[in-house]
């Protein structure tokens, strides 16, 4: 039952692309920077940045080279240009009009892509970044891409480099526990612009009538489990968590667990050891025990339900939908990983290691996290948190001022909506707290193991013989 509990990690990443109707948008900040003259090739020579496998922490980083006037042209390589990033060329160039922001998007024939598409977009953009020769910025948002890969190659820039070198860039002003949550083989490769919060929603009425105690603050999915079994016993509540499928809580242990079982800098993975067949096999013991269901047929039969947040007017709704007397609580983590509040990044921008105008590109990556740029109104409702923290504060100001935005009100019907300011400290805390970033859903590994567990949950295939797949496909795609 213990090896249960891990399991409901996996899930949390199935119910927020199921339970939650926030769209990815893609945000863009914007931030001022001075300028006077420097040469080019000082700009471009005297920032470069360690690759991913040598960078070593400095201890007193030197500051930047200052922008200079001469012409000068910034690719961004992205899947499809939104208005928040057209406007962040704009805004950008009337600023800086010694510069151009030229976007290589990627062509589609219709405004869905075809699987094929998708594949093609993969394949295409790996072939650029990994090349050295591609585009000078990479933006991320929807489409699942090699990310793990693309840092361990060292094919981005240390962006955490950058901040601690640029006097200007106010870590006070940012999440900053986003960035640090997000770092990978000891550095920030690819930067947060915007992001999702991720907790169980809780009926606290019935887990407190079922007599259960829940340290949400330091529970693991071990206890998780325990729990999970006590409360589906007797008390009228069919299964303790729905809307997650298997593969997603897999997915979720796998990401709680993730350097226990990968080690993408050496190209090894841990997925045909008794460690991982036991996540399998207790996964599937909660769904046959009926602790979680896949979907939400018996939704007010369930304690908790997982959920994301991707706005104060959002998180508001939810609390008040899921249950009469709702509560969020955090999600358990691994036995050996640290506590904390869990998130999802649905927006990022990575700088090619082998960029030609680094200088310039950094100060672009910088403007997007502006507050101008980061409340452009695609921020409101149900598009996701910002990483300027006085843009967030804002928007809560405004709904405890105005009550919930109307067109995520709409959303709950007749449903009766507290603004407190209980309540909405308790987001404040969230997002000041939130560390611990999900990858259950945007790297290679995880679509790999998506596809071959499905065999395993529908009895096909022995849990052993799904994890030699999983351990071969996954070793030939870290070392290809």
């Amino acid at each position: 039952m213990t090896r249960v509990l891990i399991v409901i990690m996996s899930c949390i990443v199935m119910f927020s692309l199921t339970a939650c109707e926030g769209s990815r948008n893609e945000n863009s900040p914007n931030g001022n920077s001075s300028q006077s003259e420097a040469t080019e090739s000082q700009k471009n020579t005297s920032n470069d940045s360690k690759p991913a496998e040598k960078v070593i922490a400095d201890a007193s980083p030197q500051g930047l080279e200052p922008l200079d006037d001469k012409p000068k042209t910034i690719v961004v390589s992205i899947l499809g240009t939104t208005d928040i990033y057209k406007l962040a060329k704009e805004k950008y160039e009337a600023l800086h009009p010694n510069t151009t922001i030229q976007f290589k998007e990627f062509e589609t024939k219709g405004s869905m892509m075809s699987a094929s598409e998708v594949e093609r977009y993969i394949k295409t953009t790996t072939t650029e970044v990994l090349s050295g020769k591609g585009a000078d910025l990479f933006a991320f948002t929807t489409v699942e891409l090699p990310i793990d890969k693309y840092v361990t190659k060292g094919a981005f820039e240390n962006v955490g480099d950058w901040m601690k070198r640029d006097p200007s860039f106010d870590q006070q002003q940012y999440h900053m526990n986003i960035m640090d949550g997000s770092q990978m083989n000891g550095g920030l490769y690819i930067m947060p612009v915007e992001f999702y919060l991720e907790a169980l929603y809780g009926d606290a009425v019935g887990i407190k009538n079922a007599g259960i105690t829940i340290d949400d603050k330091n529970w693991t999915w071990s206890q998780f489990a325990e729990i999970s079994k006590q409360v589906t016993d007797g008390t009228g509540h069919t299964y303790s968590m729905n809307f997650l499928p298997p593969e997603a809580m897999i997915n979720n242990l796998v990401s709680d667990n993730y350097t226990r079982l990968i080690d993408g800098a050496n190209g090894k993975a841990s997925f045909d050891t008794p460690f991982f067949t036991d996540l399998l096999t207790g996964v599937k013991e909660m769904y046959e025990e009926k602790e979680l269901r896949s979907d939400a047929a018996e939704f007010t039969k369930s304690y908790l339900s997982y959920s994301l947040m991707t706005s104060p007017s959002d998180y508001l709704l939810r609390l008040a939908m899921y249950y009469k007397d709702g509560k969020v609580y955090q999600k358990p983590h691994a036995a050996d990983q640290k506590s904390g509040i869990s998130f999802l990044v649905t927006n990022q921008i990575a700088m090619n290691a082998n960029s030609e105008v680094k200088r310039d590109a950094w100060e672009f990556m910088k403007f997007l996290l502006s507050e101008e740029m980061q409340s452009y109104p695609k921020q409101q409702g149900a598009s996701g948190f910002s990483m300027n923290k006085a843009v967030n504060e804002k928007a809560i100001e405004a709904v405890q001022a105005n009550g919930i935005d109307k067109a995520v009100a709409g959303k709950g019907g007749d449903v009766k909506i507290k603004v407190t300011e209980e309540n909405l400290q308790v987001l404040r805390d969230m997002l000041s707290e939130a560390s611990l970033r999900n990858i259950g859903y945007e790297t290679t590994v995880q679509r790999i193991i998506a596809e071959e567990v499905k065999a395993f949950f529908a009895g096909q295939k022995p849990a052993d013989a799904v994890a030699e797949l999983i351990q071969n496909r996954v070793m030939t795609y870290l070392n290809e």
